[in-house]
């Protein structure tokens, strides 16, 4: 019984089936692994993908919050970056020279740099250059953004995954597919260019920083774009094309609306609006707008120029750079006029002019702008616009009138709170931007109009004073901000 059960013959029948068996365990156990592996593989490489697009996008939010930057703390603007751009990857234009040290700005972003799985890595490749072509009309240059996420593969320089996700996912996995280098390790790259775009410091109708009093019944804020026939008659407001953007913001925790007809959103930053029945926007209590520092312009005044304005005078304007003009004061009484004096064929011209001091229209005294002339005030001391004010025959564009920043606390609130009072007989057409002020509008008792825009500290209209708020200012002024316009990947 024993040796039929030991016989070889049958032992080594049984050492077979069982090495085969085993044979077809391993098989199957191998292509199991491929196919995990694989499918892994394509799992985390499509993770690999998407990730290097997200590091592609932060990495415009990072050139964006330099630019900013330029702005607000301009002493740290394009820190650890470097000046200049890897050519074959960021190729610039030779007349890239416009942003804040001429020149574009390049990064490899160590702030986005990332160890995943198995220590692989994504970061961005960021530069930011200006473009002579991306100059717009006004003169304002526009900013390009190029920012390339990276994203190391796992498995090597093997090709896995369906091939329709290989021809939709572009993976550098021997040679970088934009230089034509070898590549370090396998990885997926994604570029994304965006544009930015400066934005002007009269982005909204009426702005106080603390606060927006409409004390009067019949106030109506709306607003008109003098750009567009649909939306004006011949450049100038008209009701019957009345637009609803006219916007009463507070970075404070109060507007005082007055029921006044705003044709716009009435927004707080976490406060109250009162008296809102005729508010045909929203009312919202999460605004907050960054306001930006007004410096006194370093000039050198045209040559024989006054340097103080106390009876008739002109000042010329001229075209291309502006004229510019430094005075202590201005002070007009009576029939007194200032002109700012325009070509005679009409064409553009502009002018610039610092006052010092404080500066006083009375009486029936103006100051004129000649057609198609663009001005900018820059106040140090107080302004009292009474008389019959500034003529701006113009849209308000024409006519921009900044306060600048007062002595700062240690907090950095201003010592001191200027005023600007505009109380002329003539209808006011221009823009205000005078964060350390208090900007006050008066209106003639019955009737009376502002075209353009009003940022002050704190904003106040009495005597039924109607604010119709040009469109056109939001892309003019002082740049405040700015803001991306245009975003794409470029899959070569």
């Amino acid at each position: 019984m024993i040796a039929s059960f030991l016989n070889p013959k049958r032992m080594a029948s049984a050492l077979i089936t069982a090495l085969i068996c085993a044979a077809i365990i391993a098989a199957i156990s191998a292509a199991a692994l491929v196919i995990v592996q694989s499918k892994y593989l394509a799992v985390h490489r499509t993770a690999a993908w998407k990730e290097s697009l997200l590091a592609s996008e932060a990495g415009v939010e990072l050139a964006t919050n330099e630019i900013r930057k330029s702005l607000f703390d301009p002493a740290h603007a394009w820190e650890d970056w470097r000046l200049g751009a890897d050519a074959a990857l960021f190729p610039t234009s030779d007349e890239s020279a416009g942003s804040p040290s001429a020149g574009a700005h390049s990064l490899t972003s160590q702030v986005l740099l990332r160890e995943g799985e198995s220590g692989l890595r994504s970061w961005a490749n960021v530069t930011v250059d200006a473009p002579g072509c991306l100059v717009d009309r006004t003169g304002e240059q526009w900013f390009r953004i190029r920012s390339l996420g990276v994203t190391e593969l796992p498995g090597g320089g093997a090709v896995t995954a369906d091939p329709g996700d290989i021809a939709l996912r572009k993976f550098d996995l021997k040679i970088d597919r934009r230089t034509g280098q070898p590549v370090s390790a396998p990885r997926a790259a994604r570029l994304v260019e965006a544009i930015v775009k400066p934005v002007g410091a009269f982005r909204l109708p009426l702005l106080g920083i603390i606060s927006v009093d409409m004390t009067d019944h019949n106030i109506v804020v709306d607003s008109f774009d003098s750009r567009d026939s649909a939306k004006s008659t011949n450049g100038r407001y008209d009701p019957a094309k009345r637009q609803t953007n006219g916007d009463v913001a507070t970075n404070g925790p109060l507007i005082d609306a007055g029921n006044a007809q705003i044709y716009g959103d009435a927004l707080t930053n976490g406060g109250t609006v009162l008296d809102t029945d005729n508010v045909h926007g929203e009312i919202r209590n999460d605004f907050y707008q960054e306001v930006f520092t007004v410096t006194r312009p370093t000039v050198t005044p045209e040559p024989g120029s006054p340097f103080f304005v106390s009876g008739d005078a002109t000042l010329a304007a001229r075209a291309g750079d502006p004229a510019d003009y430094v005075l202590s004061g201005i002070a007009l009484a009576g029939d007194e006029v200032l002109r700012i004096e325009g070509a005679e064929d009409g064409s553009a011209t502009y002018a610039q002019i610092i006052v010092t001091g404080n500066m006083s229209l009375s009486g029936q005294s103006q100051i004129a702008l000649d057609p198609s002339v663009y001005v900018r005030f820059f106040i140090e001391g107080d302004a009292n616009i009474q008389g019959q004010g500034i003529l701006n025959p113009s849209s308000p564009v024409h006519l921009q009138i900044y306060g600048v920043d007062r002595p700062a606390n240690s907090d950095g609130t201003p010592a001191s709170t200027g005023s600007i009072k505009i109380a002329g007989s003539g209808e006011f057409s221009g823009a205000v931007y005078a964060p350390n002020y208090d900007v006050q509008l008066v209106g003639g008792g019955n009737t009376g109009a502002s075209y353009g825009a009003f940022v002050g500290s704190t904003v106040r209209i009495t005597g039924v004073q109607s604010i119709h708020y040009d469109e056109a200012l939001a892309d003019s002024g002082l740049i405040s901000d700015y803001k991306i316009v245009s975003w794409f990947e470029d899959e070569h």
